[in-house]
């Protein structure tokens, strides 16, 4: 009796297995209007989608998540390599995690992707309903111009 309540209790937490994943955001929609505060190499910024000046990036993920895991260094080396391109920005926002639990995961795997630790999902509910990694390339317009979802290659 007691394994079968820890399988129910567990599946209510992660609606990853959940076959109905909804994309509310998809190619050629304007990105959703929202500000978050960022940690952006120790210091505190703010992100916005209201201000897009050049290509804009945002990674949707979960510290306990194994293909972020995967994928996030991926994600930083794409990072690294634009930080300096005219108006590019790149922000990381977590999915129901906060800084407790973000904060060391990005130290552990050296990541300087400036992120977000948001305690719910409102913001991920503006996006979609389930699965991380998430990735959606912006446009300087706010048009949504590319989505990648778990396992991707952003290439050059």
């Amino acid at each position: 009796m007691l394994l079968c309540f820890l399988c129910v209790g567990c599946s209510s937490v992660n609606d990853d297995t959940d076959n109905d994943s909804v994309e509310r955001i998809v190619v050629g929609d304007d990105v959703p209007i929202f500000s978050v505060v960022v940690v952006d190499h120790g210091m505190l910024t703010t992100f916005s989608t209201g201000h897009l000046e050049g290509e804009t990036v945002i990674v949707f993920f979960s510290t306990l998540c194994g293909d972020c895991k995967r994928e996030l260094p991926e994600l930083n080396a794409y990072y690294l390599r634009h930080r300096n391109d005219a108006g590019f920005q790149m922000v990381a926002i977590s999915r129901a995690e906060d800084e407790d639990m973000v904060a060391p995961f990005w130290e552990e795997y050296g990541l300087e992707i400036p992120y977000s630790a948001q305690p719910d999902r409102r913001i991920y509910d503006m996006f979609a309903k389930s699965i991380v990694p998430r990735v959606y390339f912006v446009a300087p317009s706010g048009k949504v111009t590319k989505v990648l979802i778990e396992n991707f290659d952003v290439g050059e």
